[in-house]
Protein backbone atom coordinates (compact mmCIF):
# COMPACT_ATOMS: atom_id res chain seq x y z
CA UNK A 1 0.00 0.00 0.00
CA UNK A 2 1.42 3.61 -0.39
CA UNK A 3 -0.52 6.27 1.55
CA UNK A 4 -0.82 10.09 1.54
CA UNK A 5 -2.09 12.89 3.50
CA UNK A 6 -4.54 14.99 2.15
CA UNK A 7 -4.96 18.80 3.95
CA UNK A 8 -8.11 20.85 2.93
CA UNK A 9 -7.35 24.34 3.50
CA UNK A 10 -9.35 27.50 3.64
CA UNK A 11 -7.87 30.75 5.14
CA UNK A 12 -5.28 28.95 7.22
CA UNK A 13 -2.10 30.79 7.00
CA UNK A 14 -1.03 30.88 10.17
CA UNK A 15 -1.15 27.09 10.73
CA UNK A 16 -0.79 25.67 7.77
CA UNK A 17 2.88 25.76 7.75
CA UNK A 18 3.50 23.84 10.65
CA UNK A 19 1.20 21.38 10.30
CA UNK A 20 2.45 20.72 6.66
CA UNK A 21 5.82 20.44 8.38
CA UNK A 22 4.51 17.48 11.33
CA UNK A 23 3.19 15.58 8.66
CA UNK A 24 5.67 15.89 5.95
CA UNK A 25 7.88 13.70 8.37
CA UNK A 26 5.93 10.62 8.14
CA UNK A 27 3.91 10.69 4.73
CA UNK A 28 3.97 12.75 1.30
CA UNK A 29 1.20 15.58 1.49
CA UNK A 30 -1.55 16.86 -0.76
CA UNK A 31 -2.45 20.40 -0.19
CA UNK A 32 -5.69 21.49 -1.40
CA UNK A 33 -6.62 25.16 -0.91
CA UNK A 34 -9.87 26.00 -1.37
CA UNK A 35 -9.41 29.28 -2.75
CA UNK A 36 -7.92 31.20 0.51
CA UNK A 37 -7.34 34.49 0.77
CA UNK A 38 -5.17 35.21 3.50
CA UNK A 39 -2.21 34.85 1.89
CA UNK A 40 -0.89 31.18 2.04
CA UNK A 41 2.34 30.82 2.63
CA UNK A 42 4.50 29.38 0.10
CA UNK A 43 4.82 25.78 0.40
CA UNK A 44 7.61 23.40 -0.64
CA UNK A 45 7.79 18.88 -1.34
CA UNK A 46 4.17 19.34 -1.41
CA UNK A 47 1.20 18.60 -4.00
CA UNK A 48 -0.70 21.77 -4.48
CA UNK A 49 -4.74 21.96 -5.73
CA UNK A 50 -5.63 25.04 -6.14
CA UNK A 51 -8.99 26.09 -6.60
CA UNK A 52 -10.46 29.44 -8.28
CA UNK A 53 -13.34 29.84 -5.67
CA UNK A 54 -14.13 28.59 -2.86
CA UNK A 55 -16.49 25.10 -2.77
CA UNK A 56 -16.51 23.68 0.66
CA UNK A 57 -14.43 20.72 2.28
CA UNK A 58 -16.78 18.11 0.43
CA UNK A 59 -15.37 19.17 -3.08
CA UNK A 60 -11.57 20.05 -1.42
CA UNK A 61 -11.58 16.25 -0.40
CA UNK A 62 -12.83 14.93 -3.42
CA UNK A 63 -10.53 17.22 -5.92
CA UNK A 64 -7.80 15.47 -2.85
CA UNK A 65 -9.15 12.03 -3.67
CA UNK A 66 -8.62 11.91 -7.15
CA UNK A 67 -5.06 13.32 -6.73
CA UNK A 68 -3.73 10.97 -4.78
CA UNK A 69 -5.01 7.97 -7.14
CA UNK A 70 -3.59 10.12 -10.19
CA UNK A 71 -0.58 9.75 -8.63
CA UNK A 72 -0.46 6.32 -7.75
CA UNK A 73 -1.67 6.27 -4.09
CA UNK A 74 -3.84 3.52 -2.33
CA UNK A 75 -4.80 4.98 0.86
CA UNK A 76 -5.56 8.95 1.81
CA UNK A 77 -5.32 9.88 5.24
CA UNK A 78 -7.35 13.41 5.80
CA UNK A 79 -5.98 15.85 8.30
CA UNK A 80 -7.67 19.58 9.21
CA UNK A 81 -5.45 22.27 8.19
CA UNK A 82 -6.52 24.35 11.84
CA UNK A 83 -4.31 22.39 13.90
CA UNK A 84 -6.00 20.31 15.96
CA UNK A 85 -5.12 17.18 14.63
CA UNK A 86 -1.01 15.44 16.71
CA UNK A 87 0.99 14.52 13.44
CA UNK A 88 2.50 11.83 16.15
CA UNK A 89 -1.41 10.01 16.09
CA UNK A 90 -0.46 9.10 11.64
CA UNK A 91 1.47 6.25 12.85
CA UNK A 92 -1.90 4.26 14.14
CA UNK A 93 -3.39 4.90 11.05
CA UNK A 94 -0.37 3.81 9.31
CA UNK A 95 -0.48 0.59 11.15
CA UNK A 96 -4.32 -0.28 11.32
CA UNK A 97 -4.59 0.43 7.26
CA UNK A 98 -1.24 -2.45 6.80
CA UNK A 99 -3.65 -4.22 9.24
CA UNK A 100 -6.62 -3.99 7.37
CA UNK A 101 -6.31 -2.28 4.09
CA UNK A 102 -9.93 -2.71 3.00
CA UNK A 103 -11.37 -0.82 6.12
CA UNK A 104 -12.36 3.22 6.30
CA UNK A 105 -10.34 4.54 9.05
CA UNK A 106 -12.07 6.69 11.16
CA UNK A 107 -10.38 9.13 14.38
CA UNK A 108 -12.45 8.91 17.65
CA UNK A 109 -11.57 12.49 19.90
CA UNK A 110 -11.03 11.83 23.60
CA UNK A 111 -13.26 15.06 23.89
CA UNK A 112 -12.84 15.57 27.95
CA UNK A 113 -9.28 15.12 27.95
CA UNK A 114 -8.82 17.79 24.98
CA UNK A 115 -11.39 20.03 26.65
CA UNK A 116 -13.80 20.00 23.80
CA UNK A 117 -16.67 22.42 23.98
CA UNK A 118 -19.86 21.00 25.26
CA UNK A 119 -21.46 21.81 22.11
CA UNK A 120 -19.09 19.54 19.67
CA UNK A 121 -20.04 16.90 22.33
CA UNK A 122 -23.69 16.83 22.36
CA UNK A 123 -23.65 17.65 18.39
CA UNK A 124 -21.14 14.68 18.14
CA UNK A 125 -23.53 12.04 20.32
CA UNK A 126 -26.54 13.24 18.53
CA UNK A 127 -25.03 12.59 14.91
CA UNK A 128 -23.42 8.69 16.36
CA UNK A 129 -26.79 7.99 17.38
CA UNK A 130 -28.48 8.64 14.18
CA UNK A 131 -25.08 7.14 12.48
CA UNK A 132 -25.96 3.57 14.11
CA UNK A 133 -29.65 3.63 13.31
CA UNK A 134 -28.90 4.55 9.98
CA UNK A 135 -26.10 1.63 9.12
CA UNK A 136 -26.02 -0.48 12.36
CA UNK A 137 -22.99 0.64 12.76
CA UNK A 138 -21.87 1.73 15.75
CA UNK A 139 -18.95 4.49 16.47
CA UNK A 140 -17.84 6.52 18.96
CA UNK A 141 -17.85 9.00 16.42
CA UNK A 142 -18.69 10.25 13.23
CA UNK A 143 -17.40 13.72 13.16
CA UNK A 144 -13.51 13.91 12.92
CA UNK A 145 -11.76 14.96 10.30
CA UNK A 146 -8.97 12.68 10.58
CA UNK A 147 -9.45 9.61 8.87
CA UNK A 148 -8.00 7.07 6.97
CA UNK A 149 -9.86 6.49 3.03
CA UNK A 150 -9.12 3.22 1.63
CA UNK A 151 -8.97 4.84 -2.23
CA UNK A 152 -10.50 1.85 -4.31
CA UNK A 153 -13.77 2.02 -2.21
CA UNK A 154 -14.14 5.57 -1.76
CA UNK A 155 -13.70 6.46 -5.08
CA UNK A 156 -16.69 4.28 -6.03
CA UNK A 157 -19.11 5.48 -3.83
CA UNK A 158 -21.39 8.31 -5.15
CA UNK A 159 -21.78 10.94 -2.02
CA UNK A 160 -23.81 14.12 -3.36
CA UNK A 161 -23.69 15.68 -0.17
CA UNK A 162 -21.35 19.00 0.11
CA UNK A 163 -19.46 20.45 2.47
CA UNK A 164 -18.93 19.24 6.30
CA UNK A 165 -22.20 16.70 5.53
CA UNK A 166 -19.79 15.26 2.38
CA UNK A 167 -17.87 13.01 5.38
CA UNK A 168 -20.75 11.88 6.91
CA UNK A 169 -22.68 10.71 3.73
CA UNK A 170 -18.93 9.20 2.85
CA UNK A 171 -19.45 6.77 6.09
CA UNK A 172 -22.83 6.04 5.79
CA UNK A 173 -22.33 4.72 2.12
CA UNK A 174 -19.22 2.72 2.63
CA UNK A 175 -20.55 0.83 5.67
CA UNK A 176 -24.12 0.41 3.13
CA UNK A 177 -21.73 -1.37 0.83
CA UNK A 178 -19.85 -3.48 2.92
CA UNK A 179 -16.36 -1.41 3.61
CA UNK A 180 -15.67 -1.90 6.97
CA UNK A 181 -15.48 0.88 9.71
CA UNK A 182 -12.51 0.92 12.02
CA UNK A 183 -12.49 3.48 14.67
CA UNK A 184 -8.63 4.75 15.71
CA UNK A 185 -8.32 6.86 19.01
CA UNK A 186 -6.68 9.87 18.24
CA UNK A 187 -5.78 13.05 20.20
CA UNK A 188 -7.12 16.61 19.94
CA UNK A 189 -6.42 20.49 20.69
CA UNK A 190 -8.80 23.05 21.11
CA UNK A 191 -7.60 26.05 22.20
CA UNK A 192 -8.77 29.36 21.11
CA UNK A 193 -6.36 29.55 18.33
CA UNK A 194 -7.65 25.96 16.98
CA UNK A 195 -11.59 27.31 17.57
CA UNK A 196 -11.18 30.36 15.71
CA UNK A 197 -9.39 28.68 13.00
CA UNK A 198 -12.60 26.59 12.26
CA UNK A 199 -14.75 27.21 9.67
CA UNK A 200 -17.73 25.32 10.77
CA UNK A 201 -20.84 26.74 10.85
CA UNK A 202 -22.90 26.13 14.16
CA UNK A 203 -26.21 26.46 12.88
CA UNK A 204 -26.21 26.50 8.97
CA UNK A 205 -23.99 23.06 9.37
CA UNK A 206 -25.35 20.99 11.97
CA UNK A 207 -28.97 21.66 9.90
CA UNK A 208 -27.29 20.80 6.82
CA UNK A 209 -26.10 17.86 8.40
CA UNK A 210 -28.76 16.83 10.38
CA UNK A 211 -31.21 17.21 6.91
CA UNK A 212 -28.64 14.41 5.90
CA UNK A 213 -29.31 12.35 8.85
CA UNK A 214 -33.14 12.47 8.06
CA UNK A 215 -32.58 11.03 4.92
CA UNK A 216 -30.15 8.22 5.51
CA UNK A 217 -32.49 6.88 8.17
CA UNK A 218 -35.33 7.06 6.12
CA UNK A 219 -33.47 5.09 3.07
CA UNK A 220 -32.18 2.64 5.74
CA UNK A 221 -36.18 1.94 6.54
CA UNK A 222 -37.53 2.03 3.28
CA UNK A 223 -35.01 1.13 0.56
CA UNK A 224 -33.38 -2.48 0.89
CA UNK A 225 -29.56 -3.09 1.88
CA UNK A 226 -29.28 -4.62 -1.67
CA UNK A 227 -30.69 -1.51 -3.66
CA UNK A 228 -29.14 0.98 -1.30
CA UNK A 229 -25.38 -0.91 -1.82
CA UNK A 230 -26.17 -0.72 -5.70
CA UNK A 231 -27.55 2.97 -5.69
CA UNK A 232 -24.43 3.88 -3.03
CA UNK A 233 -21.99 3.52 -5.81
CA UNK A 234 -24.07 4.85 -9.04
CA UNK A 235 -25.34 1.71 -10.29
CA UNK A 236 -28.81 1.68 -11.62
CA UNK A 237 -31.30 -1.22 -11.96
CA UNK A 238 -34.50 -1.80 -13.94
CA UNK A 239 -37.79 -0.85 -12.71
CA UNK A 240 -38.63 -4.82 -12.28
CA UNK A 241 -35.49 -5.50 -10.52
CA UNK A 242 -36.10 -2.61 -8.25
CA UNK A 243 -39.79 -3.94 -7.45
CA UNK A 244 -38.48 -7.59 -6.92
CA UNK A 245 -35.66 -6.28 -4.83
CA UNK A 246 -38.51 -4.65 -2.53
CA UNK A 247 -40.17 -8.24 -2.17
CA UNK A 248 -36.93 -10.52 -2.24
CA UNK A 249 -35.13 -9.24 0.74
CA UNK A 250 -34.83 -11.14 4.11
CA UNK A 251 -37.49 -12.96 2.43
CA UNK A 252 -35.47 -16.03 0.96
CA UNK A 253 -34.02 -16.73 4.60
CA UNK A 254 -35.69 -19.62 6.18
CA UNK A 255 -38.72 -18.80 8.15
CA UNK A 256 -39.04 -14.87 7.34
CA UNK A 257 -41.23 -15.03 4.85
CA UNK A 258 -43.90 -16.95 6.81
CA UNK A 259 -42.73 -14.06 9.53
CA UNK A 260 -43.52 -11.26 7.35
CA UNK A 261 -46.95 -12.90 6.33
CA UNK A 262 -47.96 -13.32 9.66
CA UNK A 263 -46.47 -10.08 11.09
CA UNK A 264 -48.21 -8.19 8.57
CA UNK A 265 -52.12 -9.71 9.12
CA UNK A 266 -51.35 -9.58 12.83
CA UNK A 267 -50.88 -5.84 12.42
CA UNK A 268 -53.86 -5.40 10.12
CA UNK A 269 -56.26 -6.79 12.51
CA UNK A 270 -54.84 -6.07 16.17
CA UNK A 271 -56.27 -3.14 17.69
CA UNK A 272 -54.35 -0.26 15.96
CA UNK A 273 -56.18 0.91 13.26
CA UNK A 274 -55.00 4.18 11.92
CA UNK A 275 -51.56 3.16 12.38
CA UNK A 276 -51.32 -0.32 11.24
CA UNK A 277 -48.81 0.22 8.64
CA UNK A 278 -47.13 2.18 10.26
CA UNK A 279 -46.15 -0.37 13.16
CA UNK A 280 -46.08 -3.19 11.05
CA UNK A 281 -43.30 -1.87 9.01
CA UNK A 282 -41.61 -0.30 12.82
CA UNK A 283 -41.78 -4.09 13.42
CA UNK A 284 -40.76 -5.78 10.36
CA UNK A 285 -37.66 -3.10 10.39
CA UNK A 286 -36.43 -4.12 13.93
CA UNK A 287 -37.09 -7.94 13.21
CA UNK A 288 -35.24 -7.90 9.91
CA UNK A 289 -38.52 -9.06 8.15
CA UNK A 290 -39.47 -8.10 4.41
CA UNK A 291 -41.33 -4.61 4.60
CA UNK A 292 -43.05 -4.39 1.19
CA UNK A 293 -44.63 -8.41 2.26
CA UNK A 294 -45.77 -7.15 5.80
CA UNK A 295 -47.36 -3.85 4.52
CA UNK A 296 -48.97 -5.78 1.83
CA UNK A 297 -50.55 -8.28 4.34
CA UNK A 298 -51.32 -5.51 6.75
CA UNK A 299 -54.04 -4.53 4.32
CA UNK A 300 -55.75 -7.19 5.17
CA UNK A 301 -58.18 -4.69 7.30
CA UNK A 302 -59.15 -2.73 4.04
CA UNK A 303 -62.77 -2.68 3.12
CA UNK A 304 -64.66 -4.58 2.16
CA UNK A 305 -63.07 -6.48 5.08
CA UNK A 306 -62.87 -4.07 7.75
CA UNK A 307 -66.57 -4.35 9.45
CA UNK A 308 -66.40 -7.74 9.25
CA UNK A 309 -62.95 -7.90 11.35
CA UNK A 310 -64.11 -5.00 13.79
CA UNK A 311 -67.10 -7.36 14.53
CA UNK A 312 -65.45 -10.36 14.60
CA UNK A 313 -62.89 -9.29 17.00
CA UNK A 314 -65.98 -7.58 19.20
CA UNK A 315 -67.70 -11.46 19.26
CA UNK A 316 -64.75 -13.09 19.73
CA UNK A 317 -63.72 -10.67 22.69
CA UNK A 318 -67.01 -10.76 24.63
CA UNK A 319 -67.13 -14.55 24.81
CA UNK A 320 -63.72 -15.13 26.31
CA UNK A 321 -64.56 -12.05 28.54
CA UNK A 322 -67.81 -12.92 29.56
CA UNK A 323 -68.69 -16.59 28.17
CA UNK A 324 -71.31 -15.54 26.30
CA UNK A 325 -72.65 -15.00 23.16
CA UNK A 326 -73.01 -11.01 21.75
CA UNK A 327 -76.61 -10.19 21.95
CA UNK A 328 -75.38 -6.78 20.73
CA UNK A 329 -77.51 -5.78 17.51
CA UNK A 330 -76.89 -3.22 14.70
CA UNK A 331 -79.55 -0.30 15.55
CA UNK A 332 -78.15 -0.57 19.44
CA UNK A 333 -74.57 0.59 18.35
CA UNK A 334 -74.54 4.24 20.24
CA UNK A 335 -71.22 5.91 21.86
CA UNK A 336 -72.10 4.33 25.18
CA UNK A 337 -72.35 0.95 23.78
CA UNK A 338 -68.88 1.45 22.16
CA UNK A 339 -67.84 2.54 25.31
CA UNK A 340 -68.80 -0.16 27.31
CA UNK A 341 -68.08 -3.04 24.73
CA UNK A 342 -64.51 -1.68 23.68
CA UNK A 343 -62.82 -3.86 26.02
CA UNK A 344 -64.28 -6.85 24.44
CA UNK A 345 -63.21 -5.52 21.10
CA UNK A 346 -59.78 -5.00 22.06
CA UNK A 347 -58.68 -8.44 23.81
CA UNK A 348 -60.78 -9.99 20.69
CA UNK A 349 -58.75 -8.21 18.34
CA UNK A 350 -55.70 -9.27 19.66
CA UNK A 351 -56.61 -12.80 20.14
CA UNK A 352 -58.29 -12.83 16.46
CA UNK A 353 -55.10 -10.79 14.61
CA UNK A 354 -52.62 -13.89 16.29
CA UNK A 355 -54.97 -16.73 15.03
CA UNK A 356 -54.89 -14.98 11.89
CA UNK A 357 -51.18 -13.93 11.80
CA UNK A 358 -50.60 -17.95 12.94
CA UNK A 359 -53.14 -19.41 10.12
CA UNK A 360 -51.01 -17.14 7.51
CA UNK A 361 -47.70 -18.23 8.26
CA UNK A 362 -48.96 -22.17 8.04
CA UNK A 363 -50.88 -21.20 4.31
CA UNK A 364 -47.19 -19.57 3.28
CA UNK A 365 -45.27 -22.15 4.50
CA UNK A 366 -47.33 -24.47 2.58
CA UNK A 367 -46.87 -22.65 -0.51
CA UNK A 368 -43.58 -21.84 -0.32
CA UNK A 369 -42.72 -25.66 -0.02
CA UNK A 370 -44.49 -26.45 -2.99
CA UNK A 371 -43.02 -23.52 -5.27
CA UNK A 372 -39.33 -24.60 -3.95
CA UNK A 373 -40.36 -27.87 -4.91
Amino acid sequence: MRACVIIPVFNHATSLAEVVRGVRAHFPVIVVDDASTDNPPALEGVELVRFSKNCGKGQALRAGFSKAAELGFTHAISVDADGQHFSDDLSKFLAEAERRPEALLVGVRDFVASGAPAGRRRSNAISSFWFRVATGVRLAETQCGFRCYPLSSVLKLRVRSERYAFELETLARAAWVGVPLVAVPVRARYGPEIMRGSHFRPIVDFLRIAILQVGLVMKAWLVPADLRKVWSTGQHRRGREVIASFFSEHAHERGRLEGAVGLGLFCGIAPVWGFQMVVAATLAHLLRLNKAITLLASNVSAPPLAPFILYGGLVLGNWLLSGQPLTLRPHDITMANVLKYFGSWFVGSLVLGAAVGVLGMAITHCIARIVRR
